[in-house]
């Protein structure tokens, strides 16, 4: 106990940006093993029952949080949150799918490519003007895309495509909190994304179960095609305890971005692209090609890029 005050009381001592940006690496760290994690159990279910499970529990252990703290989750603007949750559960849908043939590295670098969508977004609806920096920026995102998805065309992979739409529609969920969302509750907004992804999970789930795929050859495919099924103790389990890990994690990062400016933090999240390689690396012996290091590299370069110089222009 007397350990855990003093560190406290070292930690205390640094400055208020320097312990925001510490915990935000240690929410990702979090997340990086959540999400490997998730390679456990994504065998035992498709891809809808697995976001129709785990969204019920997490939601039981946020919807526990607001009840404690009695925090008003209710949304102000009901039609626009719903809008925001669907992009966003698009956004997750694309992201957890590609783990069943990606690392979470690579799936990650493609979640990771939303502040270049963001500004390309911002530049064709919005009209706002950008210089120079940020337009070498979205090429060398791009660059980027291009190397993760892979330069040789002979082994191309089109289901590489799938995570680069997590980082789109991450980008229109951004958008749309950003601009009509703002003054919605974090957590209520978290909660409302978990049912939406949840009931969209449950409904697929069971469409598929009551017409079931017809394929004969299991492929990376089928795992968007399944139904329900019966799962184990085991899966509960490792679903319960990825839930805990992803409500520490986003507590942690919550707690981060209410200690200083979103501008200098949101450049420690992409910790999260080392994070999960490095446990991939642990847990899975996973190791990145060339091709999808430099693209994550260049997809991360480009990003900040982006966060910073539109920061700068904000101020």
């Amino acid at each position: 106990m007397n350990l855990l005050c003093d560190l406290n009381n070292k930690f205390k001592k640094f400055p208020v940006s320097l312990r925001a940006g510490m915990l935000i690496l240690l929410g990702v760290f979090l997340l990086g093993l959540s999400d490997n994690l998730v390679l456990l159990i994504n065998n035992e279910t498709g891809i809808w029952q697995f976001h129709a499970i785990r969204s019920l529990v997490t939601s039981i252990f946020i919807a526990g949080i607001a009840i404690i703290f009695r925090h008003d989750v209710r949304p102000r603007k009901p039609m626009l949150v719903m809008l925001r949750s669907l992009l966003l559960s698009a956004a997750m849908i694309c992201y957890f799918g590609s783990l069943y043939f990606l690392s979470v590295a690579e799936a990650g670098a493609g979640l990771f490519s939303s502040p270049i969508f963001v500004l390309i977004f911002s530049v064709i609806i919005f009209r706002i003007r950008i210089g120079i920096f940020r337009t070498i920026a979205v090429i060398t995102g791009s660059l980027g895309v291009y190397f993760l998805l892979e330069p040789d065309l002979t082994e191309f992979y089109l289901l590489k495509i799938i995570p680069i739409l997590a980082g789109i529609f991450y980008a229109m969920a951004a958008l749309s909190t950003r601009h009509y969302c703002s003054e919605e509750s974090a957590l209520g907004l978290t909660l409302w994304y978990l049912i939406a992804i949840g009931i969209v999970g449950a409904v697929l789930a069971t469409i598929f179960w009551f017409f079931p795929s017809t394929q004969n050859n299991v492929s990376e495919m089928y795992y968007f095609l399944e139904g329900w099924k019966v799962v184990s103790i085991r899966f509960l389990i490792w679903i319960a305890v990825q839930a805990v890990l992803t409500v520490i994690a986003l507590a942690l990062i919550t707690r981060a971005y209410q200690m200083a400016d979103t501008s200098i933090l949101a450049v420690y999240e992409y910790g999260f692209l080392l994070f999960a390689g490095f446990w991939g690396w642990v847990l899975w012996s996973t190791v990145l090609g060339l091709s999808e290091i430099t693209g994550i590299f260049l997809i991360m370069v480009a990003s900040i890029i982006i966060i910073v110089r539109s920061a700068r222009t904000i101020s």
